[in-house]
């Protein structure tokens, strides 16, 4: 599979696309004003503690605090418990039961106390970030794991004797007292190399121990490494296509970690210098404007409605134009397994998380609905961020988490509407003119007011002159009353002042 990766940089914001085999399947946003955090390491101090829920808030030199559950702070849970911590993505309460056979949470932290902090999940609409004391520190190799000790090798690295000798190696590094995680690169990489990343991870967590200790004042401890690198490391070495940027520090990052990792790459990374946008070359543009509709068609004529809120995503599946050619099972069918595809696809390039219900269209056949059950699942696996799906319903909906780090792709691009203010809906024209005539009427029986002046947008001026022309003369003449319109393209559509003439 070729995977390329397009960069686009100017002052205050950083885009990056991800296309494989031609398509957009990723598309991240970095801007200097949002204080990306994910991954970063800071010294972090306790604020407050909430005993009812076993958690704390903690101040790491962001705006808003962020929250610690007690899991995430005790230093004796196992590799199982850890793992189970990192993955809870929405069940984030403390009485699981877990808790209960716990210590109280002043025994663990005090209020006043600096600790180390790591952030795995960025604020997200009301919510602050989430912390943990259980640092990790990945490489392309491998991922370090400084508070737990624990060998693990990918499940994906087959060979035998593959296994056996990066077992020996992550020994070496828990006999130093930390864990770790042998990644799937590591199977085809030689020893030499996963072993220098070992080294330079465990220098790094050194140095943040001793950041630590003498900054008093300085927050972040170490930053995560770039967009980019992250992306390179995060890549199959057969499947790393180009990687071209448009800005020359970018570049020269990108070339560097590939020079030390991946050598026989470097003639991948490339500099873009052509007169021609970059993202408008590649068609990335194009593809980011319709990460912003609901409505999305598919190929056979069909189309999926996607409805994105804080708490959950609706997918709505529906035949559209397309008719089929044989019964409406199979027209039904067809439809769904195109939009299975889709859905999973989007899931991704919006990076939309937690909880997405699916209705697709009612299948009678048992058989039917398991296939697109399964080629949902399927698609999904191409999606690097953890995810579940759950059987049909009893309404016949299905249910689909996903592991959410960070804002999805349209609440990076977008923000709440100032007409509607989120709702997606503003008053009709008509509502807004019978309201002033409302008002009008509502001043002359209280002031006895005979001559008005309204001041509104032009849409609501013409409706009253033109539209309702005759409905409003008639208003005008029973309470007889004279109103002066006047158009007004700055004031808001739902807003109007009626004033004494």
């Amino acid at each position: 599979m070729d995977r390329r990766i397009i960069v686009n940089s100017i002052p205050g914001e950083k885009r990056m696309a991800i296309l494989e085999e031609g398509r957009l399947v990723e598309f991240s946003l970095f801007r200097t004003s949002d204080q990306n955090c994910l991954g970063n390491l800071y010294r972090g101090t306790v604020k407050r503690i909430v005993h009812g829920m076993q958690s704390a808030f903690v101040e790491f030199g962001h705006e808003r605090t962020g929250f610690i559950y007690l899991r995430d702070l005790r230093q004796d849970i196992s590799y199982e418990e850890f793992e189970k911590n990192l993955n809870d993505d929405e069940g984030e309460e403390e009485g699981n039961g877990e808790t209960a056979a716990a210590a109280p949470i002043p025994e663990y932290v005090k209020e006043g106390q600096q600790i180390i902090v790591q952030v795995i999940k960025e604020p997200i609409g009301q919510k602050g970030a989430r912390l943990t004391t259980h640092a990790t520190l990945t490489g392309r190799f491998a991922v370090l794991m400084p508070t737990i000790r624990h060998i693990g090798v990918s499940k994906k690295i087959h060979d035998p004797e593959v296994r056996r000798d990066l077992q020996d190696l992550a020994r070496k590094t828990v006999e130093k007292g930390y864990g770790v995680i042998i990644r799937t690169m590591a199977g085809s990489a030689s020893r030499q190399i996963v072993e220098r990343e070992i080294v330079q991870l465990i220098k790094k967590w050194r140095t943040v121990q001793d950041n630590f200790k003498k900054g008093k004042n300085e927050e972040l401890i170490s930053e995560a490494v770039s967009p980019v690198v992250e992306a390179i490391k995060n890549t199959y070495t057969d499947d790393l296509g180009d990687i071209i940027c448009d800005d020359k520090d970018d570049h020269d990052e990108a070339l560097k970690y590939v020079s030390a990792f991946i050598p026989e790459r470097k003639s991948a990374v490339r500099l873009y210098d052509l007169p021609y946008p970059i993202f408008e070359y590649y068609g990335i543009e194009a593809e980011i404007d319709k990460t912003l509709g609901k409505k999305l068609w598919l190929k056979s004529g069909g189309f999926i409605y996607i409805e994105q809120t804080e708490a959950l995503t609706v997918v709505d599946v529906n035949t559209g134009k397309f008719l089929g050619t044989g019964s409406l099972e199979q027209t039904v069918f067809r439809t769904n397994l195109e939009a299975a595809d889709e859905i999973a696809y989007q899931l991704r390039l919006r990076n939309i998380a937690g909880i997405i219900v699916v209705d697709f269209i009612d299948m009678r056949q048992h058989n039917n609905r398991m296939k697109v059950i399964r080629a949902l699942e399927s698609a999904l696996e191409r999606d690097p961020a953890r995810n579940t799906v759950y059987q049909f319903t009893r309404l016949g909906l299905i249910q689909i988490t996903r592991k959410r780090t960070s804002e999805s792709a349209l609440a990076t691009l977008t923000e709440s509407c100032p007409y509607c203010g989120g709702t997606a809906h503003i008053l009709s024209r008509e509502s807004v003119g019978f309201k002033i005539v409302r008002e009008i009427l509502r001043q002359n029986q209280l002031y006895n007011v005979r001559r008005f002046r309204v001041e509104a947008h032009p849409d609501i001026i013409f409706m009253l002159e033109h539209a309702f022309s005759k409905e409003f003369k008639e208003a005008c003449r029973a309470h007889k009353v004279m109103v002066d319109l006047k158009s007004d393209g700055t004031i808001h559509r739902e807003h109007f002042t009626v004033s004494e003439a």
